[in-house]
C-alpha cells in the first residue's frame, strides 16, 4: 500500500504536477504488459498497465488548498485541453490522469510556463485511482476524450468506456455534474450510445452532436485537432447526472 504522506504545499512546483507530489498518489509498482484503455500512436503499440496498488484518498482542499469545484480529464495525455482550460478558468481546478508520464511531463511544462496554480497531474489507473483516491460527490466534471476505440473483436473488452466505468463517475460527480465524451470512431460510439443506454437512470439529460463540440468549443485535445484535420467525423456525448 502506498503511504500516506502530508501535502506540502508551499512546493513551488506543487501547483504544476510536481513529481514528488504526484508520486505520493500514484500507484508504486511496476509496469506489466496488459490492457488498460490507452491510445498509443502506432500499430504495433503495447499496452500498458500499472501493477495494482493502493491509492491514498485525496483531499481536494487539501490537495489544490481551496476548495473550488474540480474537473478530472481521465487520459490527459499531453495536457493541451486541460492546461487551456485551467487558464481559461482560475476559479476552478483541473486534475489529469494518464498512465504514462512522459506524455503528462509535457501537460506539465506547459502549465509550468503559464505558472498555473490551479492544475495537477497524476499518474494513474483510472479505475483504481477514483476508486480509492476521489471521493463520492467531489467531481464537477469529468472530461473522457478518444479513448482508444480497440476496434478489434477480441480486443474490445480493453475497452475503458463500460457501464461500470459510468456508474463509477456518477458517484463522484456532485449533484447535477457532467460527464463530457469524445471519440472519432463511429462504431465505437454506437457502443458508447448503448452503454449510456443501459445506466440511462444515472442521468439527468444525455445530449449527442457530430462535429461541434458540446462543452469549450474553442479549445481541442491533440487528436482533436488530428483528427479534424483529417477530416474525420467527431462524435460528442455530454452525460448530466440525475
Amino acid at each position: 500500500m502506498a503511504d500516506s504522506l502530508p501535502l506540502d504545499m508551499s512546493s513551488p512546483n506543487a501547483s504544476i504536477g510536481d513529481p514528488e507530489l504526484d508520486s505520493r498518489f500514484s500507484a508504486r509498482g511496476r509496469i506489466r504488459s496488459a490492457p488498460c484503455g490507452g491510445r498509443g500512436n502506432d500499430k504495433k503499440k503495447k499496452t500498458r498497465e500499472f501493477v495494482k496498488e493502493k491509492y491514498d484518498p485525496i483531499v481536494f482542499s487539501e490537495f489544490f488548498g481551496n476548495s473550488h469545484p474540480v474537473e478530472m480529464e481521465i487520459g490527459c495525455g499531453k495536457g493541451k485541453f486541460l492546461v487551456a482550460r485551467a487558464n481559461e478558468n482560475p476559479g476552478t481546478n483541473f486534475l489529469g490522469i494518464d498512465r504514462i508520464s512522459k506524455f503528462m511531463n509535457i501537460g506539465k511544462a506547459r502549465a509550468q510556463k503559464r505558472a498555473l496554480a490551479n492544475i495537477r497531474f497524476v499518474r494513474a489507473e483510472a479505475r483504481a485511482f477514483l476508486t480509492e483516491a476521489i471521493a463520492p460527490g467531489s467531481v464537477s466534471l469529468f472530461h473522457i476524450y478518444f479513448p482508444d476505440p480497440w476496434p478489434k473483436r477480441r480486443h474490445q473488452m480493453r475497452r475503458v468506456f463500460t457501464s461500470e466505468l459510468l456508474t463509477l463517475l456518477h458517484t463522484r460527480l456532485v449533484p447535477e455534474g457532467l460527464v463530457e465524451i469524445a471519440t472519432d470512431d463511429k462504431d465505437y460510439f454506437s457502443a458508447m450510445k448503448k452503454t449510456i443506454a443501459a445506466t440511462a437512470e444515472l442521468w439527468e439529460n444525455v445530449r449527442e452532436m457530430v462535429n461541434e463540440r458540446i462543452l469549450d468549443g474553442m479549445n481541442k485535445t491533440n487528436y482533436e485537432l488530428k483528427w479534424a484535420a483529417e477530416g474525420r467525423p467527431l462524435f460528442y456525448a455530454e452525460l448530466r447526472a440525475a
